[in-house]
């Protein structure tokens, strides 16, 4: 049943995501991250985001790509250019938020399993906030 419910809010939030302005930007990560359960190697990605939903992707290749619901997030000032921001515990990066170029409204991912697990053990050394461009 959670399965049915999951299924249809997703298909939902994906017919709804077209009627919404999205925004695709291009950032050079130069470390591995999660999002989610999802590892991505170091390397090139596009982030296609719109209010509700991010999809990341290689920029060349389709080897790795996820996908995750989006939490709206805000800020008093609005970034000059995209930025995507992680949360770094050790060595160990998650994706954290994305902030489009020219707004205060920004998109936060929840917390995943694995991250509050490595919260749990240590506080975040610090986030990592990593320059993108509009694609």
């Amino acid at each position: 049943m959670k399965r049915l419910h999951f299924a249809v809010g997703l298909a939902a939030v994906l017919a709804c995501s077209g009627l919404q302005a999205q925004t695709k930007l291009v950032a050079n990560i130069p470390f591995e991250f999660r999002m989610g359960e999802s590892s991505f190697e170091a390397g090139s990605y596009v982030f296609d985001y719109s209010a509700h939903m991010l999809v990341v992707r290689e920029e060349h290749g389709s080897r790795t790509a996820a996908m995750a619901l989006m939490l709206p997030v805000s800020r008093g000032r609005a970034p000059k250019t995209g930025i995507v921001e992680f949360n770094r515990y050790g060595e160990t990066y998650f994706l954290a938020a994305i902030w489009t170029p020219s707004s205060t409204d920004g998109g936060g991912l929840p917390k995943s399993a694995g991250e509050k697990e490595f919260a749990r053990r240590t506080a975040p050394d610090k986030t990592e906030a990593i320059v993108v461009r509009t694609k």
